[in-house]
């Protein structure tokens, strides 16, 4: 998706959401062969405004808007496999021979209050890493504000510490501050060790995470950023994103995304603009308190 879309597709959700309407959002979260569109592309479906964005054309995201129908009238999210190999004769542009699997779910309006009392004291992170594995994590939520969501990862278990550049930067018993921002290619963690002790902020580059209550949707694209605390931002695992494009694991477009966001971040954070402050802000310390104040 380029960054026009992106932003055609925020401003469709907070147009509906400021309207109090509830839309549906669908993403591609793997692709495998050729299509039409890659990993992240969206479309929104909004019963009053109609379509925003694509994920295809053609008989393919007829079948997402069908299913994004049905999402809407049953509340519950789909995960859905468009088989674009299944008429090879067509004249359709679309029909490319590959297949999408299309995640799709209802956004609804909601308050941006920090502490509303509809929010899940816990989520769960669905985190998916081509070509099949997902984990889910379990984090208390801490904190809200408008785009932005700060969680807490306790205790987190590892059967070995988690070294970067020779460094401790987790291990086992270790506490993670992540910071999940909507319509965002990444995440942030504070890193820390079991004693507490702050070694870094580590930004995952990932699909546009996709919050469906207390569950939640992601895809990595295998590179990350790490800035040592005290140190200089660095780009981790590029032969990681290589092999996965070598292998088909992600298509180019989906590699260049994640290589220009890592880049843009290790931009921003020698320029002084980046992390943001909220990230500053929200120590391990802080999200203890919260968490002892009930908050």
């Amino acid at each position: 998706m380029t960054h026009q879309d992106d932003r055609a597709i925020g401003e469709a959700l907070v147009a509906a959401g400021n309207e109090g309407r509830t839309c549906a959002l669908a993403t591609v979260v793997a692709t495998r062969g050729s299509t039409p569109r890659k990993v992240g592309a969206r479309l929104v479906v909004d019963p009053k405004r109609g379509l925003t964005g694509t994920v295809g054309g053609g008989c393919g995201e007829a079948e997402v808007i069908a299913a994004a129908q049905r999402v809407l009238v049953s509340g519950a999210p789909e995960r859905i496999v468009v088989d674009l190999t299944e008429n090879l004769m067509s004249w359709s542009p679309a029909v490319c021979g590959g297949t999408m699997d299309v995640f799709v779910e209802v956004v609804a309006p909601r308050g941006v209050t920090t502490q509303d009392r509809d929010e899940p004291a816990r989520v769960r992170i669905h985190y998916r890493r081509p070509p099949d594995r997902i984990q889910i994590f379990d984090h208390r939520l801490i904190h809200r504000e408008p785009g932005i969501f700060v969680t807490l990862a306790e205790s987190i278990s590892a059967s070995a510490p988690m070294r970067i550049e020779g460094q401790v930067a987790l291990e086992e018993g270790s506490d993670v501050v992540w910071f999940t921002f909507e319509d965002t290619w990444h995440d942030v963690g504070r890193f820390h060790r079991a004693d507490g002790t702050f070694t870094g902020i580590y930004a995952n580059i990932l699909t546009p995470v996709q919050v469906r209550g207390s569950d939640w949707f992601t895809t990595d694209l295998y590179v990350d950023v790490w800035i040592p605390a005290g140190g200089d931002p660095v780009i981790l695992d590029e032969d990681e994103l290589d092999e996965a494009l070598g292998r088909e694991l992600l298509d180019v477009e989906a590699a260049d995304r994640a290589r220009h966001e890592a880049r843009r971040l290790v931009r921003a954070a020698r320029d002084g603009e980046w992390p943001p402050p909220i990230i500053e802000a929200w120590t391990l310390e802080r999200c203890r308190e919260a968490v002892r104040d009930g908050g």
